[in-house]
């Protein structure tokens, strides 16, 4: 059994709107450019997250597929770049998984001094394999960081298991 919270973990509940969510808050020690590009640029996409991809406009596709566990596919329904007028950068998707109700993926990015707040929300998730669900998006931020970190992820499934108890215990 885990006794302590692993370090980057989410939590999972009820938001403000009255759905269930998963939800990450993480800083990144890189500037928002960096972080927004290794998100929304497919050519670096593919390099940490091989199976996904994003197509960066409204209407374009976001897929994330891994292998035997299963495809989760979507549309991207909102994007936004930081700009002068705003420094924040937000990308929003569907989430359909086989078998369960379409969910909405949320990364909201906002620039801390030289770093970036990045939250992650994936709400209207069903209760049940949200617990699974939340590993992955751990697991995928882990990697995520260490790639703009320019460092090896080759061993972020290691804690699987400590993972999977802890969000199992937090639903």
């Amino acid at each position: 059994m885990t006794t302590s919270r692993p370090a980057g973990a989410g939590t999972l509940g009820i938001g403000d709107d009255g759905t269930f969510r998963i939800q990450f808050d993480r800083t990144l020690r890189h500037p928002l450019p960096k972080v927004w590009a290794a998100l929304t640029d497919p050519s670096k996409l593919s390099v940490w997250m091989p199976g996904c991809r994003i197509d960066p406009y409204v209407g374009g596709t976001a897929i994330y597929d891994f292998g035997d566990e299963g495809q989760a596919t979507g549309q991207v329904l909102a994007i936004r770049a930081a700009s002068e007028a705003d420094p924040s950068a937000e990308l929003k998707h569907s989430w359909h998984w086989e078998g369960l109700p379409e969910s909405i993926v949320v990364w909201r990015l906002e620039p801390v001094g030289e770093s970036t707040r990045l939250q992650l929300i994936h709400r209207e998730v069903v209760r049940d394999p949200a617990a699974e669900f939340a590993v992955g998006w751990h697991v995928i931020l882990d990697t995520l960081d260490r790639y703009v970190d320019r460092r090896p992820w080759d061993d972020v499934w290691d804690d699987y298991e400590a993972l999977a108890d802890h969000y199992q215990q937090a639903t």
